[in-house]
């Protein structure tokens, strides 16, 4: 019974971390732009968007690993490692909306 339950618990977990990746990429490539460029430029930047998302998420989840160790020295590279991916994830969310805003208006 506790191995279904462990299988039960992966599966819901692992569906949680697939969905929260799902959307982080989502939002990260907001900011890439739909109609100024190529078809080929767009596919490279999309793929250039994920890759810095993904190195950014890593960077975040060992960071967070990071943060809650009890060596001082460690906890300070986890606080580093944590607010700095979180402060660009954040810009970039932000200068996504703000794209996706100004072209809507232009559009208008």
């Amino acid at each position: 019974m506790g191995c279904l339950l462990e299988l039960f618990f992966e599966i819901f977990v692992e569906g949680i971390f697939e969905l929260i990746g799902y959307c982080y990429l989502k939002l990260m490539q907001l900011i890439v732009p739909d109609k100024v460029l190529s078809e080929k430029a767009k596919k490279i930047a999309k793929r250039a968007a994920t890759v810095i998302a993904a190195l950014l998420f890593i960077i975040l989840i060992i960071g967070m690993i990071l943060y809650v160790q009890e060596d001082p020295a460690v906890k300070t590279v986890g606080n580093y490692m944590t607010y700095i991916p979180l402060s660009l994830i954040g810009l970039q969310i932000v200068l996504g909306i703000i794209v996706r805003i100004i072209s809507h208006f232009k559009k208008s």
